[in-house]
């Protein structure tokens, strides 16, 4: 009798405990699920995310974007490209790899960057911009500023950035002597212009013809010391080299785009005017996020991979 006792005993306290695992191991699955969030330098990193159930899951995706990323440090890597001379026009240099660690929420982002204005085709190619609801970065060549003042004005006004890019765009003048100091003085001179106009005074400049290889050790030394940064870019359109061929400039970035961050390099011409729409929409269904230069989050994309320009 005793016996029977205790072994009945004991068959209800092993029927409790294996309930009660039962029991948590499906609270544990009720209530965490996997959800993948995006790494921005590529690749996934799955979290465990507490929700209630999937459609509460799924709102969270929903809600993981982000238009802007918030970089911290960019290093490049230089890998060998096509080397062009011609004249008034950028020379195709090297690919910079960008990478970098910014918020994890940050998703694949692009810059979209203008040379040679301001011109006639400036105010069109703003206009495009905020159709699409998206900025773009701005060199100016301080020669052609006069007249169109009024252009670098709306476009800053409407939270385009408009950086520096030297007063003449001769190559002969900027980089014939070796030395810095007629470069300087020409940034120096736009720079001031553009802060009259705007009221801002910006030290983003690019090279014409890009930093390389053009600029020095010693060379960038000076424009270190003189408080500048400096863009090269990530993907050459070649725009300059296809007039009236809106679909060749197309193609150009479209083999070119495949990194996380982009640095886009677009002149204000006709054909980039017509091709601007669809590599905006291009770009877009690649996933990418656009942004406008900020000082506050500068980061480097130079061909020399100078991380104090």
């Amino acid at each position: 009798m005793i016996l029977a006792l205790v072994l009945s005993s004991v068959a209800i306290i092993m029927s409790a405990i294996v309930a009660t695992s039962y029991i948590k191991v499906q609270s544990v699955n009720l209530n965490i699920a996997s959800v993948v969030i995006p790494k921005f330098a590529g690749g996934n990193e799955k979290k465990l995310v507490p929700h209630k159930n999937s459609t509460d899951a799924q709102q969270r995706l929903d809600e993981f974007e982000a238009t802007e990323a918030d970089f911290n440090s960019v290093t490049i890597d230089i890998s060998d490209n096509d080397q062009g001379q011609q004249s008034n026009i950028e020379t195709p240099v090297s690919t910079v790899q960008p990478s970098t660690q910014p918020k994890a929420s940050s998703p694949k982002v692009a810059y979209l960057t203008f040379d040679d204005g301001p011109s006639k085709y400036m105010d069109e190619i703003v206009d495009i911009l905020n159709e699409y609801g998206i900025h773009g970065t701005f060199f100016v060549i301080g020669n052609q500023i006069e007249g169109n003042e009024s252009s670098i004005k709306s476009a800053s006004e409407q939270g385009h950035y408009i950086g520096l890019h030297s007063m003449t765009h001769d190559k002969k003048i900027l980089y014939k002597s070796g030395s810095s100091l007629k470069f300087l003085k020409e940034f120096n001179k736009v720079q001031s212009m553009v802060e009259e106009i705007t009221g801002s005074n910006p030290w983003l400049i690019r090279a014409p013809y890009g930093s390389k290889p053009q600029i020095d050790k010693e060379f960038r030394n000076d424009i270190v010391k003189a408080g500048y940064k400096m863009w090269d870019w990530t993907v050459d359109s070649k725009d300059w080299k296809f007039p009236d061929r809106p679909d060749k400039v197309l193609q150009e970035i479209k083999r070119q785009v495949h990194r996380e961050v982009e640095v886009i390099l677009l002149h204000e011409k006709k054909q980039t005017v017509e091709a601007l729409p669809q590599i905006i929409e291009f770009l877009t269904n690649k996933g990418y996020a656009f942004a406008v230069y900020k000082p506050d989050q500068h980061f480097s994309v130079n061909f020399a991979n100078d991380s104090r320009l």
